[in-house]
């Protein structure tokens, strides 16, 4: 065992690193490599580079399938092998050492950056003026509908049953025709003002809409009567009367019937046409 350079000591410590080394020789190279720091250093790399190869080896067992794993003990040419790697890394490291520190680099100040150009402003167009809503245009003379009669007694007038097929077609001439000669008498009488004065109005002639459906809503309680007031507020919008259409829907409001909600809705719009006409009013100047 005094050869500690060569072919010899390198076998004789892969073999006593892989337990394949008979007793004897086993208990010589222990005694040998007892006294010589270079076959000690040696074996140290050998034992190290196994661990390593023993743990990749356990790892690859798991998570690699069965005909993958690795075998041990390893052979010893494999030893061999990772032996040389260790060697050649540490003569790297420690020439990595003795190079000289890199000398730092000078860096010139960055260049002072020049702000991007703004775009021009867009120029705001100027505010236009608010276009002045007139109630004409609140005014909703769509001829409100009518559900005819289903079982026979319902209606007894001939006339206003015919009145009322030509109002549903839209016919307002006819509907009119058939509807005044419906009788004062009939149970159909006040029906047949009220839709009368909704064809008035819905062809434009708002002064005999607004004296038949006053006449409708005068009379007292009865099915058409919300509905006359709601129709005579319309006809107020459509002649730009404002406060009159307000008045209109207040009382409809007040009947608490089908078309409350309608006419609360409305009337905010109403209201607000009515107080600007009062502040208009106050800022005219009077004349002496």
């Amino acid at each position: 065992m005094s050869n500690c350079v060569g072919a010899p000591a390198e076998l004789c410590a892969l073999s006593y690193a892989e337990g394949t080394l008979p007793e004897a020789e086993a208990e010589q190279f222990e005694e040998h490599y007892f006294d010589c720091p270079a076959c000690l250093e040696y074996l140290q790399t050998i034992q190290a580079m196994s661990a390593v190869l023993a743990r990749r080896a356990a790892d690859e067992a798991v998570h690699a399938p069965p005909q993958r794993a690795i075998g041990w003990p390893v052979p010893f040419w494999a030893l061999g092998a990772a032996a040389a790697i260790l060697v050649v890394g540490a003569i790297t490291y420690k020439m990595e050492l003795k190079r000289p520190a890199a000398l730092p680099v000078a860096h010139s100040a960055p260049a002072p950056s020049i702000p991007a150009a703004q775009p021009a402003p867009v120029a705001q167009p100027a505010n236009e003026p608010a276009v002045e809503v007139k109630p004409a245009e609140l005014a909703d003379l769509v001829l409100p509908a009518f559900a005819a009669p289903n079982l026979r007694g319902d209606s007894e007038d001939a006339h206003f049953l015919d009145g009322m097929k030509a109002y549903g077609r839209g016919n307002c001439a006819s509907a009119l025709s058939s509807l005044a000669q419906v009788p004062s008498a009939s149970r159909d009488s006040l029906a047949a003002e009220f839709y009368s004065g909704a064809c008035q109005a819905h062809n434009g002639n708002l002064a005999a809409a607004s004296a038949t459906l006053r006449a409708v809503a005068g009379a007292g309680d009865s099915p058409q009567q919300e509905a006359a007031y709601y129709y005579l507020a319309q006809v107020a919008l459509k002649g730009n009367d404002a406060a009159a259409a307000h008045k209109m829907l207040l009382r409809t409001i007040a009947l608490r019937g089908d078309l409350e909600r309608k006419a609360g809705v409305e009337d905010r719009k109403v209201l607000a046409l009515v107080d600007r006409d009062r502040e208009t009013a106050t800022q005219i100047p009077k004349v002496r």
